[in-house]
């Protein structure tokens, strides 16, 4: 009798770890996925910055962020994004930027085109307390070879919104 009872302590106390298990693997997952995450509420005339430090790939190496505009108020955006360089550094002439929208690609460009120009314009329709997601992925090509050994890349997003 005692026999069972331990076996059925030991199996319950083990179905217990393994949920346990089970739901911290989901968290780890969905707390992983979400890091890349930048969440912007946008407001009428309003720029933010968004910075990007230090940025460091190696040939072949992807980074994504996912901007997620939201807004209180329920309209037509116009959303310019403009690329501001920080700081002086080389990884710009050899590292590239997708931007993508609804599966759309809106750019892909050198990261020092990016730099130059006026900037990339979009509209949205924000309804309010849901999202539209912007897919940003820096990447270097696989070709880049030792001329962007030890470089890299710091600026920032400016985001301005407006509704007239």
């Amino acid at each position: 009798m005692t026999k069972i009872r331990f076996m059925r302590i030991a199996l319950a106390v083990l179905s217990t770890l393994i949920l346990i298990g089970v739901a911290l693997m989901i968290y780890v997952l969905v707390a992983f996925n979400n890091r890349n995450i930048i969440k912007i509420n946008i407001e009428n005339g309003e720029t933010q910055a968004v910075e990007f430090k230090k940025l460091d790939l190696i040939p072949g190496e992807e980074c994504n962020y996912t901007l997620s505009l939201s807004s209180k108020v329920a309209d037509e955006y116009d959303i310019l994004l403009v690329f501001r360089e920080t700081e002086e550094h080389t990884l710009k002439d050899y590292a590239r930027v997708r931007m993508e929208s609804n599966g759309e690609v809106i750019c892909d460009k050198l990261l020092a085109e990016m730099f130059t120009g006026n900037g990339i314009s979009l509209s949205f329709r924000l309804v309010k307390d849901r999202s539209e997601d912007i897919q940003i992925t820096y990447y270097l090509p696989e070709d880049v070879g030792n001329e962007a050994q030890n470089a890299e890349a710091a600026f920032e997003l400016l985001i301005t919104a407006s509704n007239e």
